[in-house]
């Protein structure tokens, strides 16, 4: 590590040829803009990479170039925030910043068709039911009897879904696990369960899913594979992939609705 006290204000000329760790240092010293835009600069991958992973779910809402901007936004949020003495790399950190003010973004949009969160609601209502009937999550074909549909409708508005899947398991596990934010704010589900408590809840269910499931969790939320990559490891369709994907989040949703009651 430079000796920062000892540090002088890099020229400007000379930016691009230090080291990012020399740029960091030298930026808390003298909180240089220069050093701070070289870093951006460098970083700007990052934003590029969390906008490609949500414009895949919302291309037919949104312009890439409007999600950019805001992901430059959420960029310079956690530039602003890093405290690099926490010891977490600024590579870990910065994407959740980034992926927040985009997904900020879109809610405030308002930008999923009613037909289309109506019809959720729907698949929501009859998984609700009927894993209150059974004691268990409904089977596809059983919830696609229960709303008067094919298994390929229900799949299909699953597959619809994956656009409002902007939410996350750390959203889960916020609370605002609900498509809609207003109602989402009227659960009180952070005023009634711990974070702890209700990361200790949402790892208990995600080991009672189906080994396929916890491996599609893990490659896109750990690996941070795209849908089609996920589908050329389980030799599936990326359509597939997004359908149970959102059936997941589905049935994680409904598991923690009744467990907090």
């Amino acid at each position: 590590m430079p000796n920062r006290l000892a540090m002088p204000l890099i020229d400007q000329d000379d930016l691009s040829e230090q080291s990012t760790e020399t740029l960091w240092a030298n930026f808390a010293l003298h909180r240089s803009t220069e050093c701070r835009n070289e870093l951006l600069l460098r970083h700007i991958d990052l934003v590029r990479r969390v906008v490609s992973r949500l414009y895949v779910s919302t291309r037919f809402f949104h312009e890439y170039d409007d999600l950019l901007s805001c992901g430059v936004i959420g960029l310079m949020d956690a530039f602003t925030r890093f405290e690099p003495e926490r010891g977490i790399p600024f590579e870990a950190y910065a994407p959740v910043r980034i992926r927040g003010e985009i997904v900020d973004y879109m809610r405030r949009q308002d930008w999923a068709p009613n037909h289309l969160r109506q019809r959720i609601r729907q698949v929501e209502q009859a998984y609700d039911l009927l894993t209150q009937v059974l004691g268990r999550m409904p089977t596809e074909q059983e919830a696609a009897d229960q709303l008067g549909i094919d298994v390929s409708q229900l799949q299909q508005t699953l597959g619809d879904a994956h656009c409002l899947n902007v939410v996350n398991l750390d959203e889960l596990l916020n609370g605002t696990w609900d498509h809609d934010p207003g109602t989402a704010r009227e659960a009180g589900f952070d005023r009634t369960i711990e974070r702890e408590e209700r990361h200790t809840l949402l790892r208990r269910e995600i080991e009672r899913l189906s080994e396929r499931d916890r491996m599609i969790l893990n490659l896109y939320y750990e690996d941070e594979l795209t849908l089609k990559e996920i589908g050329q490891v389980l030799k599936l369709t990326e359509s597939r992939i997004s359908q149970i994907h959102s059936g997941i989040l589905l049935k994680l949703r409904m598991r923690l609705r009744h467990l907090k009651h």
